[in-house]
């Protein structure tokens, strides 16, 4: 896991999807945010909508880090056969549930992202999505993470990693911001090539509101923090949009 920034070493995640806090006892963001869990936004993320509806999506799919399962569920039912992977057997649970009240025809499987030990020994796939789950990894973690999806794809496969960019205060997300530098390197070091690196917004509850954030960036004395997310753009339903890079890469 990350270093010791307190918004992400005391994050508990499969608990949080379990109906406790997100943020352990000894956290300083536990009384803030409450069990707001910020990436659940009722459906699936609207920069990832985008990607499939350019055609970014093709044959068998892999959703990295798929927490309750809103872009699954939407790639399935856009016709795509798709294999839905998190840590957290809660989230994993609810995300199966959920799809199966829909009747979609999908995997579910419980595994660490970084060896995917709990996938078939034969299974490959031709799209990989990574919808906020990289920019959590330590550096290091992240080359043994894409040389293991670089194991699971076929020839040619197609990777879209949505994190969080530099934009982002470090106080607020360091280590995992990602600069451009680094993630042309720690791709290409693990034979991925980059297609596509593009700014980008990812959208989070609306619970997660702006005074939240105020709140949050206040408590780890964020310098300019106040400033950031006043300058945070908003959608028509006042969810808020952090800035993240749009990564597309294919497999060499």
């Amino acid at each position: 896991m990350p270093d010791d920034s307190p918004n992400m070493t005391h994050i508990q995640f499969d608990s949080s999807y379990g109906g406790d806090a997100l943020y352990a006892p000894d956290s300083p963001l536990r009384e803030i945010c409450g069990d707001i869990i910020p990436w659940d936004i009722g459906g699936p993320q609207p920069v990832l909508m985008e990607i499939e509806e350019a055609g970014g999506f093709r044959g068998e799919v892999l959703d990295l880090g798929c927490g309750l399962g809103e872009n699954s569920r939407f790639l399935a039912g856009r016709g795509h056969r798709v294999t839905a992977v998190d840590a957290s057997s809660n989230a994993i649970r609810l995300a199966a549930e959920r799809a199966a009240a829909l009747g979609l025809d999908m995997r579910f499987v419980v595994s660490d992202a970084i060896t995917l030990e709990g996938l078939d020994a034969d299974a490959r796939f031709d799209t990989v999505i990574d919808s906020a789950l990289y920019h959590g990894l330590e550096p290091e973690q992240r080359k043994r993470y894409l040389a293991t999806l670089h194991r699971v794809s076929t020839p040619g496969a197609t990777l879209h990693v949505i994190c969080f960019s530099d934009l982002v205060p470090k106080e607020i997300a360091a280590p995992n911001r990602c600069s451009e530098e680094e993630l042309r390197a720690t791709f290409t070091g693990a034979g991925w090539s980059i297609t596509s690196l593009e700014h980008a917004t990812y959208t989070v509850s609306v619970k997660f509101s702006r005074d939240i954030l105020h709140q949050i960036v206040d408590v780890l004395n964020v310098p300019g923090g106040r400033e950031f997310v006043d300058g945070l753009s908003a959608d028509e339903q006042n969810r808020l949009l952090l800035p993240v890079w749009a990564v597309t890469a294919d497999r060499a």
